[in-house]
């Protein structure tokens, strides 16, 4: 990875290549259909994970870091994706010293993937 490119460090775009195979002529854009239902429901995973965090619930910590973590794996979101699979190692440790600080970085981090994975979608629709 190059630095200085936040767009390019959030979404991992050989991964929303793969997707583009699966493409169908005249069907909806994939990139656009699979990132929309990422958009719509990972802020109630991340909203599952600041709340487990916030009541010390280490088991609902490990569930809801589980669930962003795959989803942001399939949209190409990979450092949300490992920023997910430590919290969720973190639950099912029960070791939560720092947790709350790995929180808010992942809440940037969901920040950022948003903003590239808007990009993808207003590239697509320029097409």
């Amino acid at each position: 990875m190059t630095g200085g490119d936040d767009s390019c460090e959030a979404i991992d775009h050989s991964v929303l290549a793969s997707l583009r195979e699966l493409q169908e002529e005249g069907e909806p854009d994939i990139i656009a259909e699979v990132s929309g239902l990422f958009i719509k429901h990972a802020p109630e995973k991340i909203s599952a994970i600041v709340q487990a965090v916030e009541r010390g619930d280490a088991k609902g910590l490990q569930m809801a870091a589980h669930s962003l973590k795959s989803s942001s794996a399939y949209v190409g979101a990979m450092h949300l994706s490992a920023m997910s699979k430590e919290l969720e190692q973190m639950g099912r440790t029960g070791v939560i010293e720092g947790v709350k600080d790995k929180a808010e970085m992942l809440k940037e981090e969901y920040v950022r993937v948003l903003a590239a994975l808007d990009a993808e979608i207003n590239a697509a629709d320029k097409q």
